[in-house]
């Protein structure tokens, strides 16, 4: 059941997603929409440049489905190995991006035609992983690799060990008894109590772990975008120029997106674990009421700021990950285009 409640939370998060994106979309529609046009171009490069834009939107689709894939057999693994603590699903976003990633650079892709002399094109200026991109979209999944280390090396150091001997919860002092005398407390009693899950070391590790292949595998992807061949023939330079932007935005988007999931779930449980150790019980001298609870400031405040801003980021890479579909969509309207221009979203 616990499973199922964080389904419906996830599906509530990726609805409200939805809503923003559109809205987004609509606020900047016509901002950064460039129109490669096919015109000039012979009847077989207006042939070749649909089906580039056909192959590309099915590899992107097969790419996302196997992340789906890859999210689900992680959320099934948590539900049923009892004894992993909730690993898999803190895992199941980076494991998602892995496949996902590796299945879009290892599917095979038409490659252009020859022009009819037979001959190739040489292009002087290099093609690095961030040639077809705007700065600003790498440094968002770098910065947020780089914060999700730090947090997860943090939240490790000040982890401690459970029964099992692993680092997944918090330790805090805590009210454990107090004495009566003379209609007075005395004697009161402090002992050391849990909060958890905790991202210590148990979760943090393979968690670093999973954020450097995320990196790498980004990595490999946007460089055998840029590296690929171009086309033989010059006229198709621009529309191949807008075939690797939108990869590249789906690169990013899609890593940017596991990354912001992993961040805002590393919020969520470091906040809730803290709300539960900012919380001090008042002795009473009535020994059958119930004793008092109060907030501890500003240590409480501080954790439901983290909870909140978490479900901020968890959303905001909500709309990430849709962006990334919106690329395959993009691709698949380009690719039925029969009259005279494509139109690609284009991120430099």
């Amino acid at each position: 059941m616990g499973s199922l409640r964080i389904l419906i939370v996830i599906a509530a998060v990726g609805l409200i997603a939805l809503v923003l994106w559109l809205i987004i979309r609509k606020a900047m529609r016509g901002t950064r929409v460039q129109t490669v046009t096919t015109d000039g171009l012979s009847e077989e490069s207006a042939r070749a440049t649909r089906v580039a834009f056909q192959a590309e939107s099915r590899v992107c689709a097969i790419a996302l489905a196997a992340a789906c894939g890859g999210f689900f057999a992680m959320w099934t693994l948590g539900s049923e190995w009892s004894q992993s603590y909730g690993l898999p699903y803190a895992l199941a976003a980076g494991v998602a991006v892995l496949v996902g990633l590796l299945v879009f650079s290892l599917h095979r892709r038409p490659s252009w035609p020859a022009n009819e002399h037979g001959s190739t094109i040489a292009e002087l200026s290099p093609r690095g992983p961030t040639r077809f991109g705007r700065k600003w979209i790498f440094v968002l999944p770098a910065a947020s690799a780089a914060i999700l280390v730090v947090g997860l090396l943090l939240a490790g150091v000040y982890s401690a060990t459970d029964e099992f001997g692993l680092h997944r919860v918090y330790q805090y002092r805590s009210l454990s008894g107090w004495g009566i005398e003379n209609g007075q407390v005395v004697d009161v009693q402090y002992n050391l109590s849990s909060a958890g899950p905790f991202p210590g070391w148990y979760y943090g590790v393979p968690l670093m772990i999973c954020t450097v292949l995320i990196a790498a595998a980004a990595y490999w992807a946007l460089r055998r975008s840029a590296q690929a061949a171009r086309p033989a023939t010059p006229s198709l330079f621009t529309v191949d120029s807008a075939l690797r932007a939108l990869q590249t935005k789906l690169i990013m988007s899609f890593s940017s997106a596991a990354l912001g999931i992993q961040i805002g779930g590393l919020g969520l449980v470091t906040g809730n674990a803290l709300r539960i150790a900012h919380v001090d019980l008042i002795p009473t001298v009535d020994l059958d009421a119930v004793a008092e609870r109060i907030p501890v400031e500003p240590g409480y405040t501080l954790a439901l700021i983290m909870i909140v801003s978490s479900l901020v980021i968890v959303t905001a890479a909500m709309v990430l990950a849709i962006n990334s579909v919106s690329v395959v969509v993009a691709l698949w309207t380009a690719s039925r285009t029969r009259g005279q221009q494509v139109q690609s979203e284009l991120v430099r």
